[in-house]
């Protein structure tokens, strides 16, 4: 029978589970409905190095293309493209320290893992959210081509449709002129009024992309009346539904981490 000091205490249950939930994206694009017709967003798996490198990426070539100068700290705090670099960088150092601390039992990498999330947590519960810069975001939808990639590739990677931190995220595009619909009558709209992008339409995996499935949308004050055809809810919301999932991962890197305490006092 083996000794108890020759048996790890270290569950590969937990290091390998913490390693691929950081390393590997793994979404699902449903929606479970609320009680009262509500979406609720599933996406597991909520840091991943390579959706955290395509950020930084993305919002650097925008930096770089429009040749932007960020002179003060206010503007660097509010302006998306740099916004983007940031969460991207935040999200890829958290992964590392994830992944590295998971795989290669280190303590010193799984505290810090535990504490980028902590925070991260702490701040969802606090709703610190940059609401405003996302919304001048929408307003510049149409205007700047870069711009309207970013949002449309943030709904459909999150699944969501505007900016705010509830279920009515959708309605945000009335901030945006050429969505606008507050003077307007079903039936009476013209041209992209009374819409939303296509990146906040619903689609199974496959299927072709239907340009026209948001039009008419902000005419509908309940959600449950489009929810079938669109995502409602601000990705603002999503993103907290994100931050609330990584509460599971807290846990998973405080047990590695004491797993692997016992394992070193047995040496």
């Amino acid at each position: 029978m083996k000794r108890l000091r020759d048996r790890s205490a270290i569950s590969p249950f937990y290091k390998y589970v913490l390693f691929f939930a950081n390393f590997v994206f793994l979404p699902e694009d449903d929606s479970k409905p609320g009680s009262e017709g509500e979406e609720e967003a599933v996406i597991d798996s909520p840091h991943c190095v390579l959706a955290g490198i395509a950020l930084t990426t993305v919002g650097t070539y925008i930096l770089v293309l429009k040749d932007k100068k960020i002179t003060y700290f206010v503007e660097f705090l509010f302006d998306p493209s740099c916004l983007m670099c940031l969460a991207g960088a935040v999200t890829v150092f958290a992964a590392f320290f994830g992944c590295g601390g998971a795989l290669r039992e280190n303590t010193l990498f799984l505290r810090i893992y535990y504490w980028v999330l902590s925070i991260l947590l702490l701040l969802q519960k606090m709703n610190l959210y940059p609401e405003d810069v996302l919304n001048d975001a929408v307003r510049r939808y149409r205007s700047d081509v870069d711009m309207r990639n970013v949002i449309d590739n943030m709904q459909e990677f999150l699944g969501c449709c505007g900016v705010s931190n509830d279920n009515e995220g959708y309605k945000n595009w009335n901030d945006n002129e050429y969505f606008n619909c507050t003077s307007a009558k079903e039936g009476e709209t013209v041209g992209a009024q009374c819409s939303v992008p296509h990146s906040c339409c619903k689609k199974e995996a496959g299927e072709n992309i239907n340009y026209q499935c948001g039009y008419g949308v902000l005419l509908k004050e309940d959600p449950s009346e489009v929810s079938d055809r669109i995502y409602t809810q601000g990705c603002l919301f999503a993103i907290k539904q994100l931050i609330t999932d990584n509460a599971l991962l807290i846990c998973m890197a405080k047990t590695l981490y004491d797993q692997i305490q016992m394992q070193y006092s047995k040496w």
